[in-house]
Order: structure tokens, then C-alpha cells, then sequence
């Protein structure tokens, strides 16, 4: 059944019309392991496109920071004030308990980085070279988030907000949980949640909107959300803490003018 007929089928007509204004379209993204991949190709983790226009980013120790994910604008079906060619990487710290996130100033670098390429035309680090940079730290603790490379596999569709979150707080003027209308949906509300790993849409987390905690900084745009994630064997896993959520934000300004390096970057679990 279609998403917009579960709410027609499960709230009063009060709430119908004021829920699906809220539809946003979003693109999922399923995961396979396909091993190695093309240093192109739309992935979570293992090695990706780096231009040697560029220094290769490393944390406040001068080690080396990690391919979290990277998307292929040209693989991917369009989605409104994103670029339709190009790659968006994102980078973190594997060798930081916090993977890069600093609690204290959510936009602060050193432990991550948010790279926009235009152009994959230019000359880049070989995967071979961009191994080597991490020789010298084989004995070091890791806290790694993607074990394996994984294919991310692209699906458009439509989220609507359901989430307990501030996107909630600011659209219906109040949280969800003093809506009394909504008391005797809550539990069929709270199933229409849509978890996973998205770029644009609504986001999700553990435990609660990192955004109202951060002054000053326009967070209206969900830019991209890597969600735990494994195969039914165990062979393969993303992990985040104990069964976490990353997400990256950014204004739509800096989306607009693809200004992606002012993203700023949060995790939490349970």
C-alpha cells in the first residue's frame, strides 16, 4: 500500500491533508557487497575518488581520516537543489572514540571533511597510494563505522514526516508528543517512520535532534544520513557505536551554491 494511503487509512481527516504537506522526496539507498569497487562508484567506505589537486584529509595528528561514503551525482536519479554531476564524499576519523564528531562545536573540522568534485576528469590518488597513507597506523585503535566497501544502490521516493524531531516542532508549531489527537496513532505513526540510509529527506536518531542545541546555524536540509546497517549473514556491517545513526546537515543556501564544506556533521546510539 502506498505510503499517502496508510494516512488517509489511519488519521482523521483533520491531520490527512496537514501530514502529506509534509512529503519530501528522498533517495534510499540499499547496500550490497559487490567487493571491490570502481574508485567512482556511489559506495559506503573502502577507497574512494581524491583529486591530487587537493591535500588528502587527515585529523589534528596528521592521520589519515576515512571514506565514510561518497555519491555519484551521475549514477543517481535527481533530486531538487542537489547537483546532477559530480561527487559528494564524506570523510571521518577513524582513529577518534567520537569518529571526528566534536560535542562541543558541531561544524568543527579536524575530525571530518565534506568534499564537493565537479569534475572527476582531473588526475587522482590511485587506490594503492591512498592505502599507503595508512601503513604507519596499522597498530593503532580503530573505531571503525563501514568494515567492508559496499555499493549504495539508489531508489527515489517520497518521506513524509512522522519523525519526532525539530523539522516535527516547527512544522505542526508543537512536538508531536503534545498532539492529543494523535495519542490513539501513535504506535501506527511511530511504524511509518522511515529509517535507512537516504540523501535529502527527514532524518532520523537514537536519541534526540542534535539541532536545537546548535546556535546560530541553519540545519534545514538533511544532506545525506548513513544508517546502521548489515547482511543477513554478519559478513558485512555499518555500526555506529551500539546501533547508531550518522547524519550530515546544511543550509539550503550552501546546498544551492554547493558550498558542502560548511556541512556539519553529528552521530548518536543508543
Amino acid at each position: 500500500m502506498e505510503l499517502d494511503q496508510k494516512v488517509k487509512d489511519l488519521l482523521p481527516i483533520e491531520w490527512q491533508k496537514k501530514l502529506l504537506e509534509t512529503q519530501k522526496e528522498t533517495i534510499e539507498f540499499s547496500l550490497k557487497a559487490e567487493g571491490e569497487l570502481p574508485l567512482t562508484a556511489t559506495k559506503a567506505g573502502g577507497i574512494g575518488y581524491f583529486p591530487k589537486l587537493i591535500p588528502y584529509p587527515t585529523n589534528a595528528n596528521g592521520q589519515p581520516l576515512s571514506l565514510l561514503a561518497q555519491i555519484n551525482f551521475s549514477e543517481i536519479p535527481h533530486l531538487e537543489h542537489f547537483p546532477r554531476e559530480g561527487i559528494l564524499a564524506f570523510y571521518v576519523d577513524y582513529y577518534d572514540d567520537l569518529i571526528g564528531m566534536n560535542l562541543d562545536k558541531k561544524n568543527d573540522t579536524p575530525g571530518y571533511r565534506v568534499y564537493y568534485f565537479d569534475s572527476i576528469a582531473d588526475e587522482h590518488v590511485t587506490r594503492d597510494e591512498q592505502i599507503s597513507y595508512f601503513l604507519p597506523y596499522l597498530e593503532e585503535e580503530k573505531f571503525t563505522v563501514v568494515d567492508t566497501e559496499l555499493r549504495m544502490i539508489p531508489r527515489l521516493t517520497k518521506q513524509f514526516l512522522f519523525n519526532d524531531i525539530a523539522d516535527f516542532d516547527q512544522f505542526f508549531g508543537m512536538p508531536k508528543q503534545d498532539i492529543e489527537s494523535f495519542d490513539p496513532y501513535a504506535d501506527e505513526l511511530d511504524d511509518l517512520v522511515q529509517f535507512g540510509t537516504r540523501l535529502g529527506g527527514y532524518p532520523n536518531f537514537t536519541q534526540y535532534d542534535p539541532r536545537v542545541y546548535v546556535e546560530g546555524k541553519e540545519m534545514d536540509v538533511l544532506l545525506f544520513q548513513l544508517d546502521t546497517d548489515y547482511d543477513e549473514s554478519g559478513e558485512w556491517e555499518i555500526m555506529w557505536g551500539d546501533s547508531g545513526v550518522g547524519n550530515f546537515f546544511i543550509s539550503l543556501r550552501d546546498l544551492q551554491e554547493r558550498k558542502f564544506e560548511n556541512a556539519w556533521y553529528s552521530w548518536d546510539c543508543m
